[in-house]
């Protein structure tokens, strides 16, 4: 399969595999001492080499801190004069930047609305962002579309 055709995919952590668990702690371990070898990192969390050369460069987090984060989001709510406007006021003043927007035409009073937005230089993690849009009124559901790192 070609790089372009791989599928994404967000998945719990508690499903996950030890390996691809201690690549994380070693990526982790990596990122906070710079001067320490892959060799003792990895021993250090009783992994294979081969094992974290395998899984680093196909795992991280969702709320892992990156020169980029862009998001792409669905929220579904209930036709509301302004709700639009409050939920980009509050992604604004979390510092997020809007890069695209598309909203449904309502159809019995619901109606979906996409947002794409640049994440970068907003200190909430993607989750939290998610749940204060969750906890607005008139906010039905929402749901992480995807994400680019």
């Amino acid at each position: 399969m070609s790089e372009q055709n791989k599928k994404f995919y967000l998945i719990r952590e508690d499903v996950l595999p030890e390996s691809v668990k201690k690549t994380l702690l070693i990526k982790d371990m990596l990122d906070e001492n710079p001067k320490l070898s892959i060799f003792d990192a990895v021993k250090a969390h009783d992994l294979s080499r081969s094992a974290f050369y395998k899984y680093k460069d196909t795992i991280f987090p969702v709320d892992e801190k990156t020169r980029e984060r862009n998001i792409t989001m669905m929220i579904q709510v209930n036709d509301s004069v302004g709700l639009l406007s409050q939920i980009l006021k509050f992604i604004a003043s979390e510092n997020g930047s809007v890069l695209t927007i598309h909203q449904t035409i309502p159809i019995k009073d619901k109606t979906t609305i996409t947002i794409s937005l640049n994440a970068t230089n907003m200190d909430l993690t993607i989750n939290e962002l998610l749940e204060k849009i969750k906890l607005m009124d008139n906010v039905n559901h929402v749901q992480l579309l995807g994400m680019s790192l």
